[in-house]
C-alpha cells in the first residue's frame, strides 16, 4: 500500500506542476495576466521546498546536491520553471540555472527530445539578446 500512495503523490504532484507550467507558459505567451511575480515566486517554495533567491544564491555543486535529493521526475519541471521565470523577468541567472538543470536532466535520464532542444535554444536566444 505504501508503493501506491507514493506513486499517487508523485503523480498528483506531477499533475499539480503540469498545472502550474501551463498557467506559467501562458502568462509568458502573454495569453493570460492574472499570474502574479508572487505566486510564480512562491511556486518554487510550494513546489521544491526552496525560495527563489535560494536557488539564485546556489553554485553548481550546491545545485547538483539539490537534484540529488529530488525524485527523476522532479528534475524537468525545475528546469522549465525557471526558464519561464528567466523569460518573464528577463533574468539571465535563472535561464543560465535554467540550462544547467535541463542539459542535467538529459545528462541524468539520457532522455534527449526534441522540445529539451527547443528550450535549451530559446534560452541561448534570450541570452544572446542581453
Amino acid at each position: 500500500m505504501g508503493i501506491r500512495y507514493e506513486k499517487s503523490s508523485i503523480l498528483n504532484w506531477i499533475n499539480e506542476m503540469g498545472k502550474f507550467l501551463r498557467l506559467i507558459v501562458d502568462k509568458w505567451e502573454g495569453n493570460i495576466v492574472d499570474l502574479t511575480d508572487q505566486q510564480i515566486d512562491s511556486a518554487y517554495t510550494d513546489f521544491f521546498g526552496l525560495a527563489k533567491e535560494s536557488f539564485m544564491n546556489m553554485k553548481e555543486a550546491e545545485i547538483l546536491q539539490f537534484i540529488d535529493t529530488l525524485e527523476l521526475e522532479k528534475i524537468h519541471p525545475l528546469g522549465k520553471l525557471l526558464l519561464y521565470d528567466g523569460l518573464i523577468q528577463e533574468q539571465t541567472e535563472l535561464l543560465k540555472l535554467s540550462k544547467f538543470i535541463l542539459e542535467e536532466n538529459m545528462r541524468r535520464t539520457g532522455n534527449y527530445s526534441f522540445d529539451d532542444y527547443g528550450y535549451l535554444a530559446k534560452i541561448d536566444q534570450a541570452l544572446a539578446a542581453k
